[in-house]
């Protein structure tokens, strides 16, 4: 099956829009969102079960390190203390974090335990993260934005501790493409090709090449805090719109 081809798109359709239709048309009712959290816990649980079982474990990609593999351990520190800040980070970045691996993880092999959990644990983040804008009124907290820098350190720091080809956050693909390693062999974003012929991974080293590896990382942390600070306040704006057209677009 081809990147993009009709058969990936209808599967990006699949798992992409269905859940946030299914989200959109639910009731609120608090048992909903714990559950789905729970269950997402579960899929990550057996995720890495079935890994150390086949004796596929590698402890340079698969620790639950990765911005959407943390995300249900964040949801359990919510179910225990709930606190809206939190609650605004599981909603806001569960839609983007799901949304984003959905459309870039290629669907090959497509009936692949790694794939199928691949899709169906993003599906129900973009699930939950629906729910949440839906039913809940969010609130924008530097608190939310602070979750997002101690995903990224803790990346960082597991990067440099276990070494050994080691991509949490995808940060050595950011800050290394020299050395790029793709911490799964689904996982082709940084191979997608631009219009000139390049790559992704190209363009990242031309950049540092022209620039320097110092300028490079902090326009790095510049376009991370923007583009999250931007992400989380356009989805409270929408969150605060109580207006019944901006859901009917998925209404059945």
């Amino acid at each position: 099956m081809a990147f993009y081809s009709i058969r990936h798109i209808f599967i990006i359709f699949s798992f992409l829009i269905i859940p946030i239709i299914w989200a959109i048309n639910l009731k609120k009712n608090d048992k909903i969102l714990k559950y789905s959290l729970i269950i997402l816990l579960l899929l990550e649980i057996m995720r890495i079960a079935f890994l150390i079982i086949t004796n596929n474990f590698n402890i340079n990609k698969d620790l639950s390190l990765q911005l959407c593999f943390t995300y249900p351990i964040i949801g359990t520190f919510y179910l225990a203390k709930p606190k809206k800040y939190i609650l605004s980070f599981l909603g806001t970045f569960g839609i983007l974090y799901g949304t984003s691996a959905i459309i870039l993880t290629s669907p090959n092999p497509f009936l692949s335990f790694n794939v199928l959990d691949c899709y169906l644990y993003h599906s129900l983040l973009v699930f939950i993260g629906t729910y949440i804008v839906k039913h809940y009124q969010l609130i924008f907290s530097f608190k939310t934005m602070l979750i997002i820098y101690a995903q990224i350190l803790v990346g960082f720091l597991a990067n440099i501790t276990i070494k050994q080809g080691s991509n949490y956050v995808f940060l050595n693909s950011f800050l290394f493409p020299n050395y790029h390693l793709p911490y799964a062999v689904n996982v082709e974003v940084f191979n997608l090709p631009l219009l000139n012929g390049s790559s992704i991974n190209d363009f990242l080293i031309n950049l540092i090449n022209t620039v320097g590896m110092f300028w490079y990382v902090m326009l790095f942390i510049i376009i991370i805090t923007i583009f999250s600070t931007l992400w989380l306040y356009l989805i409270i704006k929408i969150n605060h719109i109580k207006k019944e057209k901006l859901i009917s677009w998925f209404k059945y």
